[in-house]
């Protein structure tokens, strides 16, 4: 019976090394970055393809000299997957303001679940005090994203929503532009340097740590039993995002059982 296989494992005890984290398989499927400025229009840099695992763009001169660019890139080094945004906005009048910015959001596509955390470093001077501020909308559209702290948590295989945008200049131009929703907290001095670095960091989830807290053990144990005896990830008591759920068929069963038993005698996640 599998209810006494589960109490038999309950002694046993696994890590789940860190140093074992892996990339996760992303890519851009739509969107497009450009520029935007007043009084003057600025020149627009043509979006990269995004075939490139890029979707890029931006501009340069108008708005009383300002300048903007601004970027989203995907890199896959052998431990993880990061999308990093990037971008940087300039403009030295009172008068006017200048952008990059999403004109189409970008779609990020995951074929696979991802444990993730964000790192934003975004800031801008306001009245000459460096301000920080978050310039990125990360929104699930067909995916889902439950949280596990502030800056991080899990995704689920699917498609997301990025829009972002880097701008300096003027608050009462941005209440009518196409970046003030990014930019509705500043007050009527304005903005000026403004960086943008946000970062979104994705990993292989270690298979059986359903608390994140790096191991296997017995407090996982715990929660997948429970869930177990669920069994329906829509049913009333299913944590949200049925994590237990290992292979992703809306239940968990014996199917995700036996996925966790290595993870929970193994010295490494599988």
């Amino acid at each position: 019976m599998i209810v006494r296989t589960l109490s038999m494992l309950a002694g046993v005890t696994a890590f789940c090394a860190l140093s074992h984290a892996s990339p996760v398989s992303a890519s851009f499927t739509s969107g497009s970055v450009t520029g935007a400025g007043f009084p003057e229009p600025l020149a627009q840099q043509s979006p990269v393809s995004t075939t490139t695992k890029r979707s890029g763009g931006g501009s340069t001169g108008g708005g009383f000299g300002g300048t903007a660019a601004a970027s989203v890139d995907i890199v896959t080094s052998d431990t993880e997957t990061r999308v990093a945004i990037s971008g940087t906005a300039n403009h030295i009048s009172d008068l006017g303001y200048t952008a990059a910015y999403t004109q189409q959001e970008v779609v990020l596509s995951l074929t696979e679940a991802a444990n993730y955390s964000i790192a934003n470093l975004s800031r801008t001077l306001v009245s000459g005090n460096s301000t920080s501020f978050v310039p990125v909308t990360f929104q699930a559209i067909t995916g889902a994203i439950t949280t596990t702290g502030s800056n991080t948590g899990k995704l689920a295989p699917g498609t997301y929503r990025v829009k972002f945008g880097a701008a300096a200049g003027r608050d009462n131009v941005f209440s009518f532009s196409v970046v003030s929703e990014w930019y509705n907290q500043f007050t009527p001095t304005g903005c000026a340097n403004t960086v943008l670095d946000w970062k979104l960091t994705l990993t292989k989830p270690c298979t059986g740590d359903l608390n994140g807290d790096g191991v296997v053990d017995d407090a996982d144990f715990s929660l997948f039993a429970a869930a177990y005896n669920i069994l329906g990830c829509g049913l009333p008591g299913m944590p949200a995002g049925c994590p237990a759920d290992f292979n992703h068929d809306s239940v968990v069963d014996d199917a995700d059982f036996v996925l966790f038993v290595p993870a929970y005698n193994a010295l490494i996640c599988p």
